[in-house]
């Protein structure tokens, strides 16, 4: 191999491992400071608050429409096409 490309791809790997170093030891102070703080805590009381928000919401809507659904059921087969309620209309 030439004794350039030998010397950069050398240069390279050094940087890349530096920066990875570099970028794991940080994230590894960061979660030590996260949990010292009580980030970690609070996230997960924020992710399981969010959850039973979504859940208060989300279920009696759910039970709304399939109320409605039950009273206003579709005919088999999907009732009329797009393409025929367009010609039925004269739109077509």
């Amino acid at each position: 191999m030439h004794p350039f490309s030998v010397l950069t791809l050398a240069i390279f790997v050094a940087g890349y491992t530096t920066a990875r170093w570099d970028l794991v030891t940080r994230l590894y102070e960061l979660a030590i400071f996260a949990w010292d703080k009580g980030v970690i805590v609070r996230a997960a009381q924020g992710f399981v608050s969010l959850t039973i928000l979504f859940l208060a919401i989300f279920l009696p809507v759910r039970h709304i429409a399939q109320k409605a659904a039950d009273l206003h059921p579709r005919p088999p087969g999907g009732g009329i096409s797009a393409r025929e309620q367009l010609r039925r209309r004269g739109s077509f």
